[in-house]
């Protein structure tokens, strides 16, 4: 069984197929990232997105609005993270769909007029990312210091714009500044967050490669997405070599639009 989310959403496919009794691994596939789900029975055992395991990786199935998915019968899951029934799941799911307000990776956060709610009533992701707004910083520039995956950092933003917390600015895509790593091997790339090559492509239409600047130098490379890379962009040694660049170097990068110059 495999297909899209155009017609049936990740939140009734899987209590569909937990109603039907189904056993089996659910594999998701979406521009933010990728995950997996285990049915047996009428419960989800284990689930895991990017570097999330367990309700809050289920939290990011459920809510996803576009994909595609593959369901395969059979297999047992690496680990047991989730003990609650699928309901409880299902139910907090919807919460947060209700609750929830869409965050770009460029737009602006600050504390809000609720910002004095007690530190009790916060999660653990929305306390650890209350603690950093002592100043007005993007979505961006949060997940870097908070260094959580860039999808999670706008879940709960949204979330905490819709208790008035913190205070949304909204801002048009534009330069980013990241900062360089290596991963080898990697074909001659430069690898961005998926979730910001998605909000420039929304903003400026589509485009195949971007500008990349550190210090006085300015190279344009082909780009890809990839799955939480935040406010990192990722290069193999041999493309730092030929570019002279360094690990750990910022850099601000920006589209290269197809017919324009820097």
């Amino acid at each position: 069984m495999e297909g899209t989310f155009e017609l049936l959403g990740p939140l009734d496919l899987l209590q569909l197929l937990a109603r039907g009794g189904k056993k089996g691994f659910f594999q998701i596939v979406a521009s933010g990232g990728k995950g997996i789900a285990y049915l047996n029975g009428p419960r989800v055992t284990h689930a895991k997105w990017g570097s999330l395991q367990g309700e809050e990786a289920l939290m990011e199935i459920l809510l996803l609005k576009e994909g595609r998915f593959r369901f395969l019968e059979g297999g047992d899951p690496p680990a047991e993270t989730l003990t609650e029934p699928l309901d409880y799941y299902l139910l907090q799911a919807v919460r947060r769909l209700d609750d929830r307000i869409e965050v770009g990776p460029f737009d602006l956060v600050q504390l809000g007029s609720g910002s004095g709610v007690s530190h009790l009533t916060l999660s653990p992701d929305e306390l650890a990312l209350f603690t950093h707004l002592s100043k007005q910083l993007s979505a961006l520039e949060l997940a870097a210091r908070s260094k959580k995956p860039l999808s999670r950092v706008l879940a709960t933003l949204g979330h905490l714009a819709r208790l008035n917390i913190i205070e949304i600015e909204r801002r048009a895509p534009h330069t980013a500044k990241l900062t360089l790593a290596i991963r080898d091997p990697l074909p001659p790339f430069a690898y961005v967050d998926d979730l910001l090559l998605r909000a420039w492509k929304l903003h400026y239409g589509h485009f195949d490669q971007v500008h990349i600047r550190a210090d006085r130098k300015t190279v344009t490379l082909p780009v890809r997405g990839g799955d939480d890379l935040g406010s990192s962009l990722l290069m193999a040694t041999e493309q730092l070599i030929v570019h002279e660049l360094t690990a750990g170097q910022t850099l601000l990068v920006w589209p290269a639009l197809p017919g324009s110059s820097e």
